[in-house]
């Protein structure tokens, strides 16, 4: 057996006394990171009916189209965003975000309101990654943009000259001002969301836009 001299062994208890800030933030994380893990309870349930087949079918290609355009994207999100909508100012905006929504649902994001038919810009590039009718959010579009993010521009009144799989930039009209979807009882305004992962992956993540956006 080999003896550690008391040298040694100071240098060792020292170690240990020095290192107890960092096991409990090692623990801590773990602990936030199991707790994250707990929390994803995502089961892909089989299709019943040939509507839900195909809403699957169409939801695995967007995702594939997706992964696509992250590849050819920048890997650090943007910083600054620019107001989407002709004419507003940032400081015109009630900050929303968290805001009760019904069915227990919270704002994800901010309404930015104009005059109907008012010109939608990007806030940044991209690619037009979905165009779509739905219910909550009428017309929409989601922009693929740098950093894994997807901008979600809701309740348009019309689009404009776009389609899936465009190039953008922050000089290209996506839409115009509406209240489609679950907004028609509201005056006209843009809902702007950002996203990036996905409840089938358990890294969805929601990001408050108002910070990021500057005045066009």
């Amino acid at each position: 057996m080999v003896k550690q001299s008391d040298s040694e062994s100071s240098f060792s208890f020292d170690t240990l006394e020095s290192m107890k800030p960092f096991a409990f933030l090692f623990l801590l994380l773990c602990t936030f990171s199991f707790a994250q893990t707990a929390q994803c309870t995502f089961e892909e349930t089989e299709p019943q009916t040939e509507e839900e087949r195909q809403r699957q079918a169409r939801f695995e290609v967007y995702r594939r189209i997706l992964i696509y355009y992250n590849t050819l994207l920048p890997a650090e999100p943007d910083t600054a965003l620019l107001m989407p909508v002709e004419g507003v100012n940032v400081s015109d905006v009630a900050d929303t975000w968290g805001a009760p929504r019904g069915n227990g649902r919270s704002h994800e994001g901010q309404d930015i309101f104009a005059p109907r038919g008012t010109p939608i810009y990007s806030a940044t590039e991209g690619f037009v990654y979905r165009m779509d009718m739905t219910t909550l959010g009428g017309n929409i579009v989601m922009i693929a943009g740098a950093g894994g993010r997807r901008y979600y521009y809701a309740h348009l009144d019309s689009w404009a000259g776009i389609h899936e799989g465009k190039w953008v930039d922050t000089g290209t009209i996506i839409g115009y001002v509406g209240n489609t979807g679950n907004a028609v009882t509201t005056p006209p305004h843009l809902h702007f969301g950002i996203y990036s992962g996905s409840r089938q992956t358990c890294d969805r993540m929601v990001y408050d836009p108002l910070p990021l956006l500057v005045n066009r």
